[in-house]
């Protein structure tokens, strides 16, 4: 047989389907069922997609995207082995997508009801939900793992242990001596004011020094007396203003219980010249002799360093 016998059969067996309508050739879009993840298990959040075909505009107004209910009665049918949290319906040409967001509580099947969308019927596959034990092939529950400690909590525990025990034993030390406490605490405060009293007579002494030229024997030897009796009252919080100078040696020595050192003797026998030297002075309008003021200034300062110094604890 020739050629061209071959191909002039050949065209007149195809020009009869060729001449076939387009409507005749048929035409099949199946439903499509996607399930993620693959394998869900109880209290895994999953996700259903339904894809089907139509040429329906279900969502109206050629509108692409729609949220559906959640509370449909195909959904809440199921309601004691998942829950729906959203569905959604999108559109691409004739093409629609069913989303389903659902988490599943038992283990089974999940199978949905058949329900509407326009003229379509969504017919779900059943999807399974699966143990957790099968999934990972546990027995039993792990047991429990020890409290995890972070790195130096050990030394500062013990660090903050001792800092308790020292502050305990410092506060039974104190309440087992309030009374010596006190007493230090009392002493301390009499020792700061008898130093400031001191440090004040020098000071007014150093200051009559510095002018004694310019007053007469009378005011100086005032002063002199004034001044030290104004400490020794401050210091032994006593009114030595108002004791005379024949008492002052009785006044002192009953500070002392009665008896005085020989230091604290030989320092009143000073204390006491310096005043009837200044009483005399003073009453009986007489003068000092020259560099006598030197010597009476000189006896009050170490009057005054010794009552309230290292050498005079009265």
């Amino acid at each position: 047989m020739s050629r061209s016998v071959c191909l002039q059969r050949a065209f007149f067996l195809l020009v009869p389907l060729l001449a076939l309508p387009a409507e005749t050739v048929p035409e099949h879009h199946a439903p499509v069922q996607i399930f993620m993840p693959e394998t869900a298990c109880v209290g895994d959040l999953a996700e259903l997609r339904y894809i089907f075909h139509t040429d329906e505009d279900i969502l109206g107004g050629g509108a692409t995207h729609g949220d559906l209910p959640t509370d449909l009665p195909a959904f809440a049918a199921q309601g004691d082995r998942c829950t729906v949290l959203s569905a959604s319906l999108d559109r691409f040409g004739s093409e629609y997508t069913l989303s389903l967001s659902l988490v599943g509580w038992k283990v089974g099947q999940i199978a949905f009801m058949p329900f509407a969308l326009g003229s379509h019927t969504v017919q779900l596959e059943p999807v399974e939900i699966s143990s957790i034990v099968e999934k990972t092939g546990a027995q039993g529950f792990r047991p429990p793992s020890p409290p995890l400690v972070v790195p130096g909590t050990t030394a500062v525990l013990a660090a903050l242990a001792a800092v308790f025990l020292l502050l305990l034993a410092a506060a039974t030390f104190a309440l087992f001596h309030i009374p010596a406490i006190a007493a230090f605490f009392a002493r301390s405060r009499a020792q700061r004011r008898a130093r400031r009293n001191m440090r004040a007579a020098l000071k007014k002494l150093r200051a009559l020094a510095s002018r004694r030229d310019a007053s007469d024997d009378g005011s100086f030897c005032a002063a002199v007396q004034h001044i030290l009796r104004g400490y020794l009252s401050e210091r032994f919080v006593i009114p030595f203003a108002a004791v005379e100078t024949s008492g002052l040696y009785a006044a002192v020595s009953g500070l002392c219980g009665g008896t005085l050192d020989e230091a604290q003797d030989a320092m009143m026998e000073e204390l006491l010249y310096l005043f009837n030297r200044t009483d005399y002075i003073r009453y009986a309008h007489a003068d000092l002799q020259a560099g006598e003021k030197e010597i009476l200034l000189s006896v009050a300062v170490d009057a005054v360093e010794s009552i309230g110094g290292a050498h005079g604890d009265l």
